[in-house]
């Protein structure tokens, strides 16, 4: 129905009504002729043409019909239309119609479809008709529910898709969150027992220092007494003596803790950090790091004598890489044990836990590869070396 009001607009209505003032093959009946019959290929109709209603009772007549200019004397002006009595009355009162299935021996089966030809003056002067081959329909149909069969489909499987994608994700966050979550308690977990192990550590030394003043006074050995109170005073000022402070929260953190655990053990630790935050690694992965690097150099160091004790931790950011660097004194570690000291499990030390405390460099490794990172260890003169190199 669409199709024809929109044909009819385009009818030129001035030509249209001096042929049907003089309704004969002239010029005018040419002219539109010519356009109802471009206008059926274009739209793939079967018929398009114009009527005439004399009366809502009587059969509507063909005026002009869309042929081929060559096809002359296919019909005559004015010949009866088999459209149904119910859209005549339609379309004398000026109404589009659209009819049923129209079965027709000529013809075929087919769907007819009007619209009205208005003038200037807002008169209706005919009628524009469509008629649709109803095989045209079904193919339309059958095309349009192949179509929406498939669409659906694809729709359907695209939903499925999006969805087992969403869960997918959010298990893998889910996964990965609690990885996250796991590690951070592990590594603050090993913090916290390493800084309880130096508190009983100091708690122990400082029970035999009162034991020592307490042997001293009861001897009247008050100087001595004092001269040792002393020195646990320059001892215990040195032990609460903050590290160097860090961008890093988590590395001021480590640097603490690491200290005490050191001059627990005699050990002279220093710390050398930039002003680097190094925020472009997981402060969990720059803690696991350090702390291994740093509790081995203390179970190295603590192995030879006091006086030679000596850690020196360096964290710098230099040009576009991250550098961290342990140095320790003690044992040198032979060229044998430096091929082996990254395989998990492997430790230079000796004891019970040396399963459980060579995990770590295992550890450091898989870190700085992460990272795409490397570390390179040295080990001669009685020093020992872990540099981890990190572009940025």
């Amino acid at each position: 129905m669409e199709m024809a009001s929109s044909i009819a607009k385009s009818i030129d209505v001035e030509a249209y009504e001096r042929f049907l003032e003089n309704p004969e093959r002239n010029t005018d009946y040419w002219k539109i002729r010519k356009s109802l019959n471009e206008a059926k290929h274009h739209i793939a109709a079967l018929y398009v043409y114009t009527l005439s209603f004399e009366d809502p009772t009587s059969r509507p007549k063909v005026m002009i019909a869309g042929f081929p200019l060559d096809d002359g004397d296919y019909y005559d002006i004015g010949m009866d239309c088999l459209v149904p009595l119910d859209q005549i009355k339609e379309a004398y009162a000026g109404h589009p119609y659209f009819t049923g299935k129209i079965n027709d021996p000529h013809y075929g089966e087919y769907i007819s479809a009007g619209a009205p030809i208005v003038n200037k003056t807002g008169e209706t002067i005919g009628f524009l008709s469509i008629d649709i081959e109803t095989t045209m329909l079904d193919r339309i149909d059958h095309t349009v529910v192949k179509n929406s069969t498939l669409s659906f489909i694809l729709s359907g499987l695209l939903i499925i898709v999006l969805v087992s994608s969403f869960m997918l994700i959010q298990k893998w966050y889910n996964h990965e969150l609690k990885k996250q979550v796991d590690d951070t308690e592990e590594t603050y977990h090993s913090e916290i027992h390493s800084l309880i192990q130096s508190v009983r550590s100091l708690r122990h030394d400082f029970a035999n220092h009162i034991q020592v003043l307490n042997g001293l006074l009861k001897l009247g050995k008050q100087q001595e007494a004092i001269d040792y109170s002393n020195s646990m005073r320059e001892e215990a000022q040195l032990l609460y003596k903050i590290p160097i402070q860090s961008n890093n929260p988590a590395l001021s953190v480590l640097f603490q803790t690491k200290s005490l655990s050191a001059q627990s053990h005699n050990i002279n630790i220093r710390f050398h950090n930039s002003n680097a935050s190094f925020e472009l690694i997981q402060p969990t992965d720059l803690v696991k790091i350090l702390s291994n690097l740093i509790d081995n150099a203390i179970d190295a160091t603590k192995q030879i004598s006091k006086e030679n004790r000596s850690i020196e931790v360096y964290c710098e950011k230099r040009n576009d890489e991250y550098i961290f660097r342990v140095i320790n004194s003690g044992s040198e570690i032979s060229k044998e044990e430096l091929t082996k000291i990254f395989i998990p499990g492997y430790s230079t030390k000796s004891g019970e836990n040396t399963q459980v405390r060579g995990q770590g460099l295992y550890i450091v490794k898989q870190i700085i590869e992460k990272y795409n990172g490397r570390i390179i260890v040295e080990s001669l003169n009685g020093k020992t070396s872990f540099e981890v190199r990190v572009r940025v």
